[in-house]
């Protein structure tokens, strides 16, 4: 008999100044993974272009091919990574886009 632990859940921080644990970030957020998509949620911090170059650039890292990013702040909104590698908002759009787009 064997067991394995498949880890769904982790937390992300992304930042200018951020090398590893423990250093100041810019961003965070709480992801949930199933396969090969990502479901980011709970962020807090600011999100700029190259941060999300940035998170993109993890989760690939990290065998992740497809990101879920909805936020709601005053209207709902979904962030993602368009063909030109740039922040995209798109109002009441759910995100579920390929990263390597």
């Amino acid at each position: 008999m064997t067991a394995e632990i498949e880890w769904v859940t982790g937390v992300l921080r992304v930042g200018r100044s951020f090398e590893e644990h423990g250093d100041p970030y810019d961003f965070s957020c709480t992801i949930n993974r199933r396969g090969d998509c990502a479901e980011l949620i709970g962020g807090n911090g600011t999100i700029t272009p190259q941060i999300w170059r940035d998170v993109k650039e993890a989760l690939m890292a990290q065998g992740v091919t497809h990101a879920h990013w909805d936020r709601l702040n005053n209207a709902p909104r979904s962030i993602v990574a368009n063909s030109a590698n740039q922040l995209s908002i798109q109002p009441s759009e759910v995100a579920h886009y390929t990263l390597n787009s």
